[in-house]
């Protein structure tokens, strides 16, 4: 696997591991682009658990290879931000 790409992942999984800690919501993007708003349950070596509480796949625990991921960032909820 490419350097590049395997540093991106390496970036995600720690940011992933954070969010993890802090009990924050996520939101996912994967290679079919697919959306996922979620919670992470567990973050693997080689894949990221998560349960998404609206959207795609809601209620159903899931799990995407790293290199099915293609970003992970911290959800943030509209309403919040009125």
């Amino acid at each position: 696997m490419d350097k590049e790409i395997r540093n991106k992942i390496e970036r995600m999984k720690i940011k992933a591991e954070d969010l993890y800690k802090e009990n924050s919501r996520a939101f996912i993007i994967d290679s079919n682009n697919t959306y996922f708003f979620c919670n992470i349950l567990n973050v693997g070596d080689t894949r990221l658990f998560f349960h998404p509480f609206i959207g795609n796949d809601c209620g159903k625990d899931i799990d995407r290879l790293w290199a099915d991921i293609l970003d992970v960032r911290e959800y943030i909820d509209k309403e919040e931000l009125i």
